[in-house]
């Protein structure tokens, strides 16, 4: 079995092997996926974290054998903050955005000093995780929408959700109906806590977007961009086109 590191800042993964391919993802810094097939210019890729797959241009991405991967598993790891930092030496920089991984003196490195990074620490307990949840999400505010995007540059409603709870260690899979699959089903708006999730739904019944309540009648969510709206229990409500944009389906808590 053959792996790989992204070693750029950020490279999209795509449906298919071409450049017009939807992007469906993209890949940060330091996350690491098995390499499942090769053609001449991609490579098909199952990412480690989340199972998702797609496929990465060559020469976006180092490849690791098996004990080079599992040494690299046996470092710690720790997820750059918000604010970001860089990987540099003397003839080059590698800007790292929020949520990219770091774990240091692996030899892929190659020498490249770690100059500065963020990690938001882990928080102790339910309380503090609410409060640093609504903070971070909150620095995405206006954010562009970006379908398949997970960064500040643009960001698609999953991947804001996934993001957020990665940087306090909870990891959440890449799509909105699969994050709603897990936790515990919150049955009542008054019972909400900052943190939770809400998920909705289309006119076909299939779960197609995700937001992070702030209270129990506010939401953040990617849609056009990160914005702030109120909900209640028929869902989202947009002030600017007065009118209800999102059917609440369900909401969960993960912690």
């Amino acid at each position: 079995m053959e792996y790989g590191i992204c070693n750029l800042t950020i490279v999209p993964l795509r449906a298919d092997e071409a450049h017009r391919s939807e992007m469906v993802s993209q890949v940060l810094f330091g996350e690491a996926f098995e390499i499942q097939m090769k053609s001449k210019e991609w490579t098909k890729v199952c990412m480690i974290a989340d199972g998702y797959t797609g496929w990465i241009q060559n020469g976006q991405f180092l490849t690791l054998n098996e004990m080079q991967y599992q040494d690299y598993l046996s470092l710690d790891k720790e997820y750059v903050g918000f604010e970001g930092g860089f990987l540099t030496n003397d003839e080059f920089r590698i800007e790292l955005l929020h949520g990219a991984v770091i774990r240091k003196d692996f030899a892929y490195l190659n020498d490249r000093r770690l100059k500065q990074f963020v990690v938001p620490h882990a928080p102790i307990d339910q309380t503090s995780f609410q409060l640093e949840v609504s903070l971070l999400a909150k620095r995405y505010w206006e954010v562009p929408y970006l379908w398949g995007g997970r960064s500040k540059f643009g960001i698609d409603c999953s991947g804001f959700a996934q993001l957020i709870y990665q940087s306090f260690g909870h990891a959440l899979p890449r799509d909105a109906y699969q994050q709603a699959e897990l936790g515990h089903t919150v049955d009542f708006l008054s019972e909400i806590e900052n943190g939770d999730l809400a998920f909705f739904d289309n006119e076909q019944g299939r779960i197609n977007h995700v937001g992070i309540l702030l209270d129990s009648e506010t939401i953040i969510h990617a849609s056009g961009r990160v914005r702030i709206d109120s909900m209640d229990q028929e869902g989202i409500f947009n002030k600017e086109l007065n009118k209800y944009t999102h059917k609440l389906r369900i909401i969960k808590r993960y912690i």
